[in-house]
């Protein structure tokens, strides 16, 4: 399963699979064969709801089981995440570790730490970066599988055709 990242979803609504250019990747997306390898995590789409355009409107018309809802496993995950961002031995600062545990990133993680799943994001690993921790750098410090989009369409068999 591939649990997508909010900035998966937004940058290609807003550049590359933008609606009034490429409708059918939306409607692939969606597509039931698809829609039972992709999911994400109700913390990524509260992130995205609080916007406005076409893509909100695709992400209120998923069902509910699109949206995976924090439970037990995932929360125990959390702590675990929580506690590796907070260890003064990484040397995060301290509004990177905050800004962590105020994101989806986290709930995100978990759920695919739980799950076996595979994060996809667009975010890069910076392993020496201090001021902001990346989901790359976090996956591989928890044995967490991690993708970038294009990666992940192409193993999903999206093929674009006029």
């Amino acid at each position: 399963m591939y649990l997508f990242d909010a900035n998966a979803f937004m940058e290609a609504s807003r550049r590359y699979y933008a609606n009034d250019i490429a409708p059918g990747f939306w409607t692939w997306l969606a597509a039931p064969r698809i829609a039972a390898r992709v999911a994400s995590v109700t913390a990524v789409r509260d992130e995205i709801i609080a916007g406005k355009g076409h893509l909100v409107e695709w992400v209120r018309q998923r069902p509910p089981s699109f949206w995976i809802e924090d439970n037990s496993a995932s929360l125990g995950a959390t702590r675990s995440l929580a506690a590796w961002a907070a260890d003064p031995s990484r040397g995060f600062h301290r509004s990177a570790v905050d800004e962590f545990l105020g994101a989806a990133d986290l709930s995100l993680i978990a759920h695919a730490l739980t799950l076996q799943a595979t994060v996809v994001t667009h975010e890069q690993p910076a392993p020496e970066a201090k001021r902001r921790i990346k989901i790359p750098d976090v996956c591989r410090a928890f044995d967490v599988g991690w993708t970038d989009p294009f990666s992940t369409f192409r193993d999903l068999g999206m093929r674009l055709v006029a």
